[in-house]
């Protein structure tokens, strides 16, 4: 099966225990994603990942400190136990050092050395290649969700659905070395599809709301979804 995903299901990324939701598809997905706490885990890294991108950024603006000190303060109490549960070390310090600030080369080497702390804890967590689809949904997801439809969206939410996209991209790149063949497919074409978005994205180092339509990220989205309804 290409992706156990089905339209109604719902990855709780926030809390400390993961929900998946569905209206027909539950067991499917159950047995295809080979741990619900992992895809959890993997959201939460990717967040914190987003945060640090859009860090870096705006780097030497008054708001890059806001980005760097939100995923110590917001994202990784709600994952830490989790992670060390996972095997994974303490990310607290490595983002610390971020918020600590600094000249531009001390945050510059700060930020590789929590990137190297982030992907060590994803490689520890060792996600399947149905947890890392799940976590490109969910994260997708979210992406839409911070979007507004029906008119400008505040520039701090639109560059944290910038961010989310980015993150997401770069788990396709890794999912399309799955050895499951429709997964790596997947991971192709979607990664195609989500470049193309991201191109057609205003600017996210811009001022002011920004005017932009979520309609491709949700049709992305729904794609996902129907990947286990066609396989």
């Amino acid at each position: 099966m290409a992706l156990a995903v089905s339209a109604g299901l719902g990855v709780a990324a926030f809390g400390q225990t993961v929900r998946i939701e569905t209206r027909s598809m539950l067991v499917q997905v159950e047995a295809q994603a080979s741990s619900q706490e992992t895809v959890r885990l993997l959201v939460g890294l990717g967040r914190i990942r987003a945060d640090l991108q859009l860090g870096m950024l705006v780097l030497g603006e008054p708001s890059a400190a806001a980005h760097f000190g939100h995923p110590r303060a917001e994202i990784l109490p709600g994952i830490a136990e989790g992670l060390q549960a996972a095997g994974v070390g303490d990310l607290a310090p490595v983002l610390q050092k971020l918020e600590d600030g600094g000249a531009e080369d001390a945050v510059r080497k700060a930020y590789l050395e929590a990137e190297k702390a982030l992907l060590k804890a994803r490689s520890t967590l060792a996600p399947s290649g149905e947890d890392a689809a799940l976590a490109v949904l969910e994260l997708a997801r979210l992406s839409a969700g911070g979007i507004a439809a029906s008119g400008p969206t505040e520039m701090r939410a639109y560059q944290v659905a910038w961010a989310q996209l980015m993150v997401a991209r770069g788990e396709l790149d890794l999912l399309a070395r799955s050895a499951d063949p429709g997964l790596a497919q997947l991971a192709l074409s979607e990664a195609m599809a989500l470049d193309e978005i991201i191109l057609s994205m205003p600017d996210p180092a811009g001022s002011g709301p920004v005017a932009f339509d979520p309609a491709p990220i949700l049709e992305l989205v729904k794609r996902l979804e129907r990947r286990d309804e066609a396989a």
